[in-house]
């Protein structure tokens, strides 16, 4: 329903006739567009409607041709532009990224998949409540008021207009706002999920050990984990790495803008395209790089997962050959971790990834 009623309020925004935001050289027309089917997709995606993500992306772009083809109807005021349609498909793809990169990862040990089953299932029940989505919208709306406020008037220069300011500290803030309220109903969530041990594929209530509607289960939190340092310095380490080649590529653009080179000559017709479409430009590619980040992070996660029990997951200490202890720790630094039952030999199990390996 609130996907439908996304795409609704979306066609009347852009058909409304003679609607016009912001002033001359000051109109956040392409963020908005960028902004409106990324939230599209997101709705669409996560309602079931589409299947996967290449049906989302017809679909989604689909609408954004219809959207912009429409617009040609006499005595709207409005007309088809090819950079409208442009920032819509970068809506739209950004959008997959992050759906990609957040979604389940397969790979790495039992537990560590039972972890992401959980949060999933946890944010699963959130949405099925409309109270909730209320919560959402008004969180949203909050920190897109805040946001709007603060980068409307603290960041005032000569370059962006105030309009457009406006927008892109409404769109930072409407997403911090809509982040924190996620997180901290998905932790309420998995609060009720425990305590009603709700199956985690149907959601049904006392699916412990086995749920008799789809033949999953309940599952409780592992007492597996990876230190919090760990996880902080891979991602970290991702996003200096990420950053650094993204303002490398920067740097080398605008040395070559003032050449006679194929380079230079795209690089000014790209100029020419004016702030508003840079700026959606820059939106996307930050956009991407940051699911990339988050999916080789996550993915770095579950390698580092495997190796619990056979190194030490803070310091990376061998823990072959320990002998067996009440609380198992880390003779390194003293990290606290289960050994595992089902496996006796942990050396042995190291020698067989070794030689699944090769």
């Amino acid at each position: 329903m609130v996907a439908v009623i996304s795409v609704l309020v979306l066609f009347a925004g852009t058909h409304y006739p003679k609607l016009s935001i912001g002033t001359p050289g000051d109109g956040p027309d392409k963020i908005l567009h960028f902004l409106a089917f990324a939230t599209v997709t997101v709705l669409l995606r996560i309602s079931g409607i589409t299947g996967g993500a290449a049906s989302t992306l017809v679909l989604v772009g689909g609408l954004a041709i219809l959207d912009e083809v429409t617009q040609e109807i006499p005595g709207l005021g409005r007309s088809f532009d090819p950079l409208d349609l442009v920032a819509d498909f970068g809506g739209i793809i950004v959008a997959l990224a992050w759906i990609a990169a957040l979604g389940p990862d397969r790979s790495g040990p039992d537990w560590f998949r039972t972890g992401q089953d959980r949060r999933i299932a946890s944010l699963v029940l959130l949405l099925a409540s409309p109270v909730n989505w209320l919560h959402l919208a008004i969180a949203t709306s909050l920190g897109a008021m805040l946001g709007g406020v603060f980068l409307g008037v603290a960041g005032r220069n000569p370059i962006v207009g105030p309009v457009t300011m406006v927008v892109v500290g409404a769109a930072a803030g409407g997403i911090a706002g809509l982040v924190a309220c996620l997180e901290s109903g998905r932790r309420h969530a998995t609060d009720r999920m425990d305590r009603e041990q709700r199956c985690l594929n149907c959601l049904e209530p006392n699916g412990c050990p086995r749920c008799e509607t789809c033949g999953g289960g309940y599952r409780g939190p592992s007492d597996r984990h990876i230190p919090s340092r760990r996880i902080a310095m891979v991602a970290t380490l991702w996003t200096i790495g990420s950053a650094m080649l993204l303002f490398g590529g920067y740097l080398l653009l605008m040395t070559r803008s003032s050449d006679r080179s194929w380079m230079g000559t795209a690089v000014r017709r790209y100029d020419a395209l004016g702030l508003n479409f840079e700026m959606m430009v820059d939106a996307t590619l930050l956009g991407l790089v940051g699911a990339f980040v988050v999916h080789r992070s996550r993915r770095r996660m579950s390698r580092i997962a495997a190796r619990y029990g056979i190194e030490c997951l803070r310091c990376g200490h061998d823990l072959q050959g320990l002998p067996e202890q009440p609380e198992p720790r880390c003779p390194e630094c003293g990290e606290a971790f289960v050994a595992d039952s089902g496996v006796p030999d942990v050396a042995a199990r190291r020698e067989s990834e070794e030689h699944g390996e090769r």
